[in-house]
């Protein structure tokens, strides 16, 4: 009863926000000259340089900061065109130069900010606002450091830097009208910059974004470029996410027409036509291969189409294809390897995923997993439990799964039953999983009774537990106790009336144990209904036709159901129907196949016995 049990965004532009602290002082030096000069000099430096500090002269014998030599200027992005205000530094300043580093060292971060900016305003210097920029965002006060930042641009209006910071906190308070000019001013001073932001425009936006609003600013500022093929993307990244997808495929299209086969606008494509037959799909990706048929990412693409539209014989060429060109080829590496597996074979599966691993052995939870039931389906024990004992993350509990049910056919029932008990079951969900996974050991170790007795015990403590009465009536099916699994069945279906899988169960039971025939009927009809094209449902359904010897039908369901599922159980099925109908050589070449699979299934060795096979 085999195939029963089978149904068991990204950052914005920004400034560094870290907050630079004077060193801490042992005590407070006095009010005199020359050590205020040097707390304000210790100051300034987080700024562009300590700024030269002039010698008094007969008109004031007040120390006034002059510009920063012109090399050093050339050297900082944010420093202004011109030249720098020549401030004088009175007390006061200082004073307040004083109040808003020490409010920093002692934690007081709104203060801190709330005195840079006032220094800003009153110095209309590019270095302070910066200064005031950095501390107002580090101190969480996005108003303050708009303020900070206009001041900063107003200090600097040439400079490219402040623009940056000012545009990144306008996006970050949403307030996309006021950013427009600041971004257009950006692409203005840097044009060849722009095919490269508008990729990743839509990166600017994050959940809270009014996507509308981003769609109008997006049309506004790409409306002067639209000779780039980037601009349409960036229109139909935008309009997508407001769901004008037919606006979104228009403008993908006018990016397309500009530069034929571009990667970038291929790939959005296809995920834009993602409610389009499968067929649609493939074949738009057959036309931009033409138009660049040196693309990789286009024909990875492809071949993942392919896959989803099961026609994995088409796909494996296309990734060996891939390789052939760039061996290496992680994706399609990976890909290969499990069209490989999904066609049985296994070597080269294995052969691809190791590859897989060894060109990039971090996050390959997955790959581990998989090449562990490869090693399984290679008859490779040892090499399946290390490859299932090293899956880590994610992945780390069905690999668990799999390594108990393996030292459970490998005659290891106590080390998976150890396994199992390894973590403690503290919820009913949990408990009822080790009581399904115990059993499993048990049926795999055809230790029926171990198995009865586990899942007897645990339904006494939850009877209307529907899993524990499913897998309860699988083992008493084993046991040819059909009144037990009838009983079991009944009473799942009473809890989960339109389970299309218990209807299934209960059909298949009737049909393979008894002669009542037309009582199977009625329950794997209806399960047919609810889950049509369902492999189990049909190899059940060709398996009562079988036994109706209504030998077409069943034929023709049965290769259905093998076809999508190439079980042991649903082979020997097959084979016992093709013999019956006379195709003796047929059926012994599926029936070697499906021992080849199982030879210790149960209608494996009964079936092989029937039709004589070798």
């Amino acid at each position: 009863m085999s195939s029963r049990a089978k149904n068991a965004a990204a950052s914005v532009i920004a400034c560094d926000t870290t907050l630079h602290h004077p060193p801490d002082f042992a005590m407070p030096f006095p009010f005199s000259r020359k050590p205020l000069l040097t707390l304000v000099c210790l100051s300034l430096t987080v700024l562009a340089g300590c700024a030269t500090v002039g010698q008094p002269t007969a008109a004031s014998k007040a120390p006034t900061a002059s510009a920063p030599a012109a090399d050093d200027n050339a050297q900082d992005p944010n420093a202004a065109d011109g030249p720098l205000p020549n401030e004088e530094l009175t007390d006061e300043l200082v004073l307040r130069f004083l109040v808003g580093d020490i409010a920093l060292q002692r934690g007081q971060a709104t203060l801190g900010a709330q005195t840079w900016n006032d220094l800003a305003k009153r110095t209309h210097d590019p270095r302070v606002a910066k200064r005031a920029t950095e501390v107002a965002i580090g101190a969480g006060q996005l108003n303050l450091a708009m303020d900070s930042a206009k001041q900063w641009i107003d200090a600097s209006p040439n400079a490219v830097g402040p623009q940056q910071v000012m545009l990144s906190l306008l996006l970050r308070a949403n307030r996309l009208d006021e950013a427009k000019p600041h971004l257009e001013a950006l692409l203005k001073a840097k044009p060849q910059d722009a095919p490269s932001f508008f990729l990743r425009m839509h990166t600017l936006w994050d959940k809270n974004t009014d996507r509308n609003a981003a769609a109008k600013l997006t049309e506004d500022v790409t409306a002067p470029y639209l000779n780039l093929p980037e601009a349409h993307f960036a229109r139909a990244v935008a309009y997508a996410n407001t769901n004008r997808v037919p606006d979104a495929i228009k403008e993908v299209d006018a990016a397309e027409a500009l530069r034929p086969g571009w990667e970038p606008a291929v790939l959005y494509r296809i995920q834009l036509m993602s409610d389009r037959p499968g067929q649609e799909r493939i074949d738009y990706l057959h036309s931009a291969l033409r138009k660049n048929p040196d693309s990789l990412p286009i024909r990875n693409a492809l071949a993942r189409e392919l896959v989803i539209n099961k026609q994995m014989k088409d796909a494996l060429d296309e990734y060996n294809g891939i390789l052939k060109i760039q061996p290496d080829n992680l994706e399609a590496l990976v890909g290969s390897g499990l069209v490989s597996m999904e066609l049985r074979d296994f070597d080269t599966a294995q052969q691809r995923l190791s590859a897989a691993v060894q060109r990039n052995p971090r996050n390959t939870n997955n790959l581990r997993l998989y090449l562990g039931q490869i090693a399984e389906a290679r008859g490779q024990n040892q090499d399946a439990i290390a490859w299932y004992q090293s899956v880590e993350g994610d992945m780390h509990d069905a690999a668990v799964e799999r390594l108990i049910r393996l030292y459970a056919r490998t005659g290891q029932p106590q080390k998976a039953i150890d396994l199992i008990h390894e973590n403690v079951a503290l919820t009913t969900e949990q408990q009822t999983r080790q009581t399904l996974l115990e059993s499993s050991v048990w049926r795999e170790a055809k230790n029926y009774d171990k198995a009865w007795f586990v899942l007897t015990l645990a339904i006494s403590k939850d009877p209307k537990n529907a899993d524990l009465l499913y897998e309860r009536s699988l083992i008493a099916d084993l046991q040819h106790n059909v009144p037990a699994a009838e009983a079991d069945l009944h009473k799942y279906l009473e809890l989960q009336p339109d389970s299309a899988q218990g209807l299934n169960a209960l059909g298949y039971t009737l049909a393979n144990r008894t002669d009542r025939y037309d009582e199977a009927n009625g329950y794997l009809e209806k399960a047919n209904t609810l889950d049509p094209d369902n492999p189990v449902i049909m190899d059940s359904l060709g398996w009562l036709r079988y036994k109706q010897n209504r030998l077409a039908e069943a034929r023709d369901l049965l290769t259905r159901a093998y076809k999508a599922m190439p079980d042991p159980e649903v082979g020997a099925h097959l084979a016992a129907t093709l013999f019956k109908l006379g195709e003796k050589s047929d059926a012994h070449k599926v029936m070697a196949q499906a021992q080849k699979l199982d030879p210790d299934n149960e209608s494996v060795i009964a079936i092989g016995q029937e039709i004589g096979q070798p």
